[in-house]
């Protein structure tokens, strides 16, 4: 039996799956192979995928009791384990057999990150608690008798009252008469004479027959007057509700007699008719009389399966609302279950409805924390969109939640990430600062052979680093803000102001955040990944080899170092994993770091591997064009020393790991085979994007600049409609763009002011020494960009790095793209943890299991290393490339 069709994994998504088998060993035994004996420690549980297991009890003579006999996809030793109590039970193979063993830990962190697994053993103690209880039943005759020799006692009437009442959960005054001819008075009397039996609820004139009189009275019912007549009393008791309307009344009979689909229809008419009562009465009581009906029903639907009441979505959203207001955490258990049953089968806005329902219930319950999350995941869903409907249901819920998962690390890591807490009056101190910096510079006079508008501008530039560096508000309305001041302060005219977003570098970062965003969603890099694993040994060296090649084949496709090792990392942790590894033993943090080096740090050996690349030398490339090919074959000699210098350092670090297991070479073919065929969607983007990539390539060839080439690639996904309207508005990060506009502006107004030429004059007097020799120069670079990240990180350090020292590169005969390059490189360290968020992102994509900061931060210093290394032992390869003179 395939693992997906088993009990206990038939709610999981494909690529819930595939990533499951990861963490599973196959045990295969032979007849007469013996698992567990009695007695034994209860540390582990199997499922059968094929063959048969004997279950017996060892009696005190030493002979064995057969107990149970177990097929394809029936478990054995759960209850040791969810009880921790020694076996009850000899588990010995009959046939030969292949099973999945899951130990305690692993078992462990299965329920943590997979309540369908809670949800499955619920439902399994719930099963044999039910059984129980049937067992004490049997005990309890002596009371039965009790009750039957009271009803004999009782006259006819009344005798066919009480039979009648045990077939119904309740019994309406109206029904009374309509089943026995009794008015009001006579039934009174009645309640008063069966007081022993039943109870009388006044308030919604009904009556309940006791529970264990109830019990017992069913029992003897059919002997009594047959199955006939209990149906007949049942018939004709929800012809009187229907004809009256009450439709709650219904439900709970059905409820009763366990009849769910009968259930579920009533309660969705009730969904659909409770919602508007006013044309039924006047409009408070109708309402009264609703919110009653909704109540019950509710109430009645609790005890309903979860997976039939998650499959009805109108009756669910009925339920989920009674609940919100009155059983928060019955709602939140059932939003839980239908996500974890029902979520692939849902459409895009009813799956982001039922995210939204279990933000409501999260913040009902006060857990904000979780609140968030699912509202990250309805953003997550609302976002894939359209596409949810032109791949398969498995597939776009698996992706929400990767997305989800990618959100919230670089949520994590954003908050990390801040130098300090903000606060009131850090902010205030800012905002001060910053208004000092504008008015000082404006009063200062001209110095260094700056005009007054130039001294303006170093004020108004100095404000923003200010603001960026406090991060009170985010960066794109500080450049914003920044542009506004230069046209109102009269610094430069508005098309300079807004010169960047002219610029075919800005369009070009447009279309190729719109093909990251289609294949991204798309699930390609996953697969990706897998295959890529694939081809290499089963074993630790092996796999760490395959994280290397993937991370660089996956680099140039995607221009997001955060989305990259969002990918990697975690797909690291389930290797280590499969290996036995644990949580930031050696072994996972050596594939860990593997995949967040490989996946995000390699990023500046290719143009298209960030999008800070694009942006960096967009500041520069109207002088100095690089085209794609060019920057690869001016970083590969570095690209070689990074990667040598950094897998020596994982090596040496971690140089006696070895896996306790091998991955099974069944597994990556079974997590394949789940993720099913490429999508019609998959195969166009990596189609066009390739295609892309090959024309860029190419360019020297054909000449074409690289923004039409995107374009191009962008017609294509628009035309295809893979990349929909919904993709394009929210898969594009436009609030980056602006960023980006007014930073590709800032050259331009420099230069307009004439700040350029002052700023080369002032450091060619003042720091000389610096443009002496290429290898000082380069090497006083990385040292400044690792100062500056302690202060000012991520895409403004970049700004301010390439803008500021560009004079000084040109004055020491340094090609303004090995200047970008090495800032690209030098910006982005992780000595501490806050300076990097790659770093960050990699650490809580795997919620900290895949390494510990000691291990990155020693890992850290080796990079630091690498970087001066490969930017000191390639200066005489870009000499004789002619790129230093």
């Amino acid at each position: 039996m395939a693992i997906k069709d088993m009990e206990m994994f038939k709610d999981f998504s494909n690529i819930e799956l595939a990533k499951l088998l990861g963490k599973l060993d196959m045990v295969k035994g032979q007849a007469g192979d013996m698992l567990f004996e009695q007695g034994d420690p209860g540390d582990s549980m199997y499922l059968i995928e094929s063959g048969r297991i004997e279950l017996f009890s060892q009696k005190q003579d030493g002979t064995r009791q057969s107990l149970a006999s177990l097929q394809d996809g029936d478990t054995l030793g759960e209850m040791a384990l969810l009880t921790s109590e020694p076996r009850s039970a000899t588990a010995i193979i009959a046939a030969e057999s292949v099973l999945y063993y899951i130990d305690r830990e692993t078992f462990d962190r299965l329920v943590v990150e997979q309540p369908q697994i809670s949800s499955y053993f619920i439902r399994l103690l719930s099963q044999r608690l039910v059984s129980t209880n049937g067992r004490l039943q049997a005990s309890k005759e002596a009371k039965a008798q009790w009750v039957l020799h009271e009803v004999e006692l009782l006259p006819a009437l009344l005798r066919d009252f009480l039979f009648a009442c045990a077939c119904l959960p309740s019994v309406r005054d109206g029904l009374l008469k309509h089943l026995f001819g009794m008015t009001i008075e006579e039934a009174n009397q009645a309640y008063a004479a069966l007081g022993r039996f039943v109870q009388q609820d006044v308030e919604r004139d009904f009556v309940h027959m006791r529970p264990e009189i109830a019990r017992v009275l069913l029992d003897i019912l059919p002997q009594r007057y047959g199955e006939r007549q209990q149906q007949l009393w049942v018939d004709q008791a929800l012809s009187y509700y229907r004809t009256e309307g009450d439709w709650a009344s219904m439900v709970e009979v059905y409820a009763a007699r366990s009849e769910w689909a009968l259930a579920l229809d009533v309660a969705a008419i009730a969904a659909g008719e409770l919602a508007e009562p006013g044309h039924v009465k006047a409009a408070e009581a109708a309402l009264a009389e609703s919110v009653r009906q909704q109540e019950v029903i509710s109430q009645a639907l609790r005890r309903c399966p979860d997976e039939l009441l998650v499959a009805r979505y109108a009756v669910l959203w009925a339920y989920v609302r009674y609940c919100v207001e009155h059983a928060p955490e019955a709602g939140l258990a059932i939003v839980e279950a239908a996500l974890d049953q029902q979520g692939a089968a849902y459409s895009a806005q009813q799956l982001t409805t039922v995210y939204e329902w279990g933000a409501d219930l999260c913040r009902k319950l006060g857990r904000n924390q979780l609140a968030l999350e699912y509202l990250q995941l309805a953003e997550a869903t609302a976002l894939s969109g359209s596409g949810a409907a032109k791949r398969s249901g498995d597939q776009s819920f698996g992706l929400a939640k990767q997305m989800l998962a990618r959100s919230k690390s670089e949520r994590l890591a954003a908050g990390a990430g801040r130098l300090g807490d903000r606060s009131r009056w850090l902010g205030l101190a800012a905002i001060i600062l910053a208004v000092a910096s504008v008015l000082g510079f404006h009063i200062a006079e001209p110095v260094a052979g700056l005009s007054r508008h130039g001294m303006d501008f170093i004020g108004i530039g100095l404000a923003a680093v200010i603001l960026w560096i406090v991060n009170i508000m985010p960066d794109y309305i500080v450049a914003l803000g920044m542009a506004m001041l230069w046209v109102l302060g009269g610094l430069v005219e508005p098309e300079v102001a807004l010169s960047g977003f002219a610029s075919p570098t800005w369009l070009y970062m447009i279309f190729i955040m719109a093909m990251s965003a289609v294949i991204t969603k798309s699930g390609f890099l996953y697969r990706f990944s897998l295959h890529a694993l694939k081809r290499f040994p089963a074993n630790y060296r092996g796999q760490l080899w395959g994280i290397v090649a993937g991370g660089i084949m996956l680099n140039p496709m995607i221009p997001s170092s955060s989305a990259k090792v969002s990918l990697g990392v975690p797909i690291a942790q389930t290797l280590s994993e499969s290996m036995g590894f644990g949580a930031r033993s050696h072994g996972a943090a050596g594939l860990g770091l593997t995949a967040m080096l490989f996946y995000g740090f390699t990023a500046p050996f290719v143009l298209t591997g960030s999008y800070t690349n694009v942006l960096a030398f967009g500041l520069v490339t109207t002088a100095s064009p690089v085209n794609w090919i060019q920057w690869f074959i001016y970083a590969l000699p570095a690209f070689i020393i990074f990667s040598s210098v950094l897998l020596a350092i994982i090596f040496i670090m971690f140089r006696k790991t070895a896996s306790a297991k091998p991955i099974a070479a069944d597994v990556l073919d079974e997590q394949l085979r789940l993720l099913g065929p490429l999508t019609r969607e998959e195969r166009i983007a990596v189609v066009t994007v390739l295609s892309c990539i090959i024309m860029l390539v190419l360019q020297p060839l054909h000449g074409i600049d690289s923004a039409w080439i995107m374009l191009i690639g962008f017609a294509v996904l628009v035309i295809s409609g893979v990349l929909d309207r919904k993709t394009i508005s929210t898969g594009i990060d436009w609030t980056f763009l602006l960023f980006l506009g007014v930073a590709f502006s800032f050259s331009a107004a420099a230069n307009e002011l004439g700040l350029v030429e002052a700023l080369s004059s002032f450091l060619g007097q003042h720091m000389g020494v610096f443009v002496t020799s290429p290898f000082f120069f380069l090497a006083a670079v990385i040292v400044l960009s690792f100062i500056v990240t302690l202060i000012v990180r991520d895409d403004p350090a970049v700004i301010l790095l390439v803008t500021a020292l560009l004079p000084l590169a040109d004055q020491a005969g340094v090609h303004p793209w090995i200047l970008v390059f090495v800032v690209l490189l030098s910006t982005d360290p992780f000595f501490f943890a806050y300076q990097s968020p790659t770093y960050l992102t990699a650490y809580y994509s795997s919620e900290g299991k895949a390494f510990s900061h000691r291990q990155g931060q020693k890992v850290a210093f080796a990079y630091g290393l690498a970087v001066l290394l490969l930017a000191l032992l390639c200066v005489p390869y870009w000499k004789w490339l002619g790129l230093i003179h």
